[in-house]
């Protein structure tokens, strides 16, 4: 913990009999027998002691047609105002030019996170920035980022952003220790470090205000040491988004055709991050591969053969072919892992968080999407192998497409999706209003214009059983158009308000039976490893109808829908109304603080319905500044020159 002395803490931990393999200042690596681990714990100078745990890509197992990112595009929102960040493996060759084709002349920055041995645990192979194994690096920041500039393919949805890349994936030589039969010699993201606010921080003093994070590690819903860590640097750097995937968990362990619950990884448990699962993509059959290459797939479920072989088509496989230990009954098993895009990923990790907060908060399609090859060690493209391990680069999910692209599926590739979507919604928000929108706002958007899927239980019917919010996709699958339609009414409230304080909004709906959907947001203080319940400060959300009696309180839903009655929600910082038909005449939401103890706390709001032209302006009741950007839109001054091509994948 911070002022404890770790010098003296790493004594005291040797003479326990256990190895201090690392010392990073408020961080140490300790080996420990069951003994020995008791001694650990009772010296002075320790706070807190977690397993050890390689961060994982989520990738173990696009997307602009199905977002809606290409109507944001053609209103000429399109990242141009902003930086996005991503921290992964590596980037293309490791350098700004030889980053990929669809980045060209927009890479501001490849930071290297390298890092030392780590005595009787393992050694570093240093090979800097590149993407030279699984390619996953170069595949993400295209998704996020990438232009089609090439044909058209893989296109993101912040096609004209600025990148920052940290490239945090080493080789390492694994013994002593830390040897085990599940952690073998090979590629891991070693440079991640133990305190996640140096990685952030190196982004946001490069401009960056969206940071993408494509790995975690497995936690069954648990808040960690890097969910606080992610949480304390939004709260303190309210304008930096943050995005995580939420990992790739999602198993049917008890057979019973169901995807089981409780799976989400770290830091995707963290309260104020964006956190991102998968749901299907559909390609509309179009999942070709490269006739040209000779050798054979070495995708486990199309063995044997060549793309040609295949008709120049990538087979697609079920869910139970292709992780028969892991969707053993129907209707898994024999779900295609693609083809319907109101359905859930079932790899996809599931909430509720341990302490009962809705996870993940929005899905992106994370299953075969097509985006970036890196272009080091391709196999068949007369490269050689990679010297540090002897092998191609991965060929991803079935073959290549081509030289330049490949497919690839996980929470890692929905991640980046919703990554590319924040940015353009910061974009947006810069545009039409010149507002810098907070984390809060810009989450609050993704989320009160996200739409409900149809088949999140992966039955294999389209019949919305689990309407939202539910543990499968959270809010509902990202529908940038509607983010940016611009027919909103939002406030970004920095001043904040404390226990007992409440501000006061009104809104005029003016179309009798039309929906009305209030978010509000609050990035909250960072709670503790050890806290049953992870929320610290406590917000609550009342919308009142103009019939003065009729009160909806946040998160009350049944049937995809606010009801009237309930409690107030005092787990979560993300408190939705949304009323199916709402009467004509003046609406009141009111947010007040239940117990704000880390005060005051700023929130965003974000209200959408069918408003007049005389919609009353948003006034609070008790906070300094008024919130100003409440406005109607002014259409964004930047206007495409051509029809932007959405993603292929």
């Amino acid at each position: 913990e911070q002022g404890a002395d770790s010098v003296q803490a790493a004594a005291a931990i040797a003479q326990s009999g256990a190895q201090v393999l690392k010392n990073e200042g408020n961080y140490l690596l300790v080996g420990a027998d069951e003994a020995q681990l008791t001694a650990v714990a009772n010296v002075l100078d320790v706070a807190w002691v977690e397993n050890f745990t390689l961060h994982e890509k989520h990738n173990e197992y696009g997307a602009g047609n199905i977002i809606g990112a290409t109507v944001a595009n053609n209103s000429g929102y399109d990242g141009s105002t902003q930086i996005a960040a991503v921290a992964d493996t590596g980037l293309g060759d490791g350098t700004p030019a030889g980053a990929h084709p669809d980045l060209a002349g927009r890479v501001q920055n490849i930071f290297d996170w390298t890092t030392g041995n780590a005595q009787f645990c393992y050694r570093v192979r240093k090979d800097g920035p590149q993407d030279a194994d699984s390619g996953h690096g170069t595949h993400v920041a295209v998704s996020v980022a990438g232009d089609g500039g090439i044909n058209g393919e893989g296109k993101g949805a912040a096609y004209a952003a600025g990148l920052v890349f940290q490239a945090v994936e080493e080789y390492l030589d694994i013994y002593g220790a830390c040897t085990s039969p599940t952690t073998p010699d090979g590629y891991y993201l070693i440079g991640i470090p133990d305190d996640l606010h140096q990685l952030f921080q190196q982004a946001y003093s490069a401009g960056a205000r969206v940071h993408s994070n494509s790995w975690g590690s497995a936690a069954a819903g648990d808040y960690t040491l890097d969910s606080a860590n992610t949480d304390d640097f939004i709260r303190t750097h309210p304008d930096m988004v943050i995005t995580f995937s939420a990992g790739n968990e999602g198993t049917d362990a008890n057979a019973n055709g169901v995807v089981d619950n409780d799976s989400i990884g770290s830091p995707a448990t963290a309260k104020n991050v964006i956190t991102v699962g998968a749901s299907e993509n559909d390609r509309q059959g179009n999942y070709n591969c490269d006739s040209s290459l000779t050798y054979q797939s070495h995708d486990a479920y199309q063995p044997s053969t060549t793309c040609s072989g295949m008709g120049g088509q990538n087979l697609l496989g079920t869910y139970g072919s292709r992780w028969p230990s892991d969707y053993p009954a129907n209707p898994l098993a024999n779900d295609p892992t693609a083809g319907n895009a109101e359905q859930m990923a079932s790899f996809s990790s599931r909430g509720p968080t341990d302490d009962g907060r809705i996870k993940p908060d929005v899905v992106a399609p994370g299953t075969w999407v097509l985006s970036g090859y890196s272009s080091l060690f391709q196999e068949g493209y007369g490269d050689p192998v990679n010297p540090q391990n002897n092998s191609y680069q991965l060929d991803g999910w079935g073959m290549p497409a081509n030289v330049s692209y490949k497919y690839f599926g996980g929470t890692s590739m929905s991640n980046p999706i919703a990554a590319g979507a924040a940015t353009v919604v910061r974009d947006f928000y810069q545009k039409a209003y010149g507002h810098n929108a907070s984390a809060a706002l810009t989450k609050a958007t993704l989320i009160n214009s996200a739409v409900d899927l149809l088949d999140e239980n992966n039955d294999g019917a389209n019949d919305n059983d689990y309407p939202i919010p539910n543990v499968h996709e959270g809010w509902g699958r990202i529908n940038l158009a509607g983010a940016t339609a611009g027919n909103a009414q939002f406030v970004d409230e920095a001043s904040g308000i404390g226990t007992g304080g409440s501000a006061t909004y009104q809104y005029s709906v003016n179309t009798a039976g039309s929906a009305l959907k209030v978010s509000l947001v609050w990035s909250d203080s960072a709670s503790t490893e050890t806290a049953a319940a992870n929320l610290v400060n406590d917000l609550d959300l009342v919308v009142t109808a103009p019939n003065g009696t009729t009160v909806y309180r946040g998160n009350v839903f049944s049937g995809g829908w606010t009801q009237t009655g309930g409690s107030a929600d005092r787990v979560n910082n993300v408190e939705n109304v949304y009323v199916q038909a709402a009467a004509t005449g003046t609406w009141t939401v009111q947010v007040s603080g239940f117990n704000v103890p880390s005060g005051p706390q700023p929130f965003a709001l974000v209200v959408n319905g069918a408003f007049g032209s005389g919609n009353a302006t948003p006034t609070p009741t008790n906070t300094p500044v008024p919130p100003t950007a409440t406005n109607t839109p002014v259409p964004p001054t930047a206007t495409a020159t051509n029809t932007p091509v959405g993603p292929t994948a």
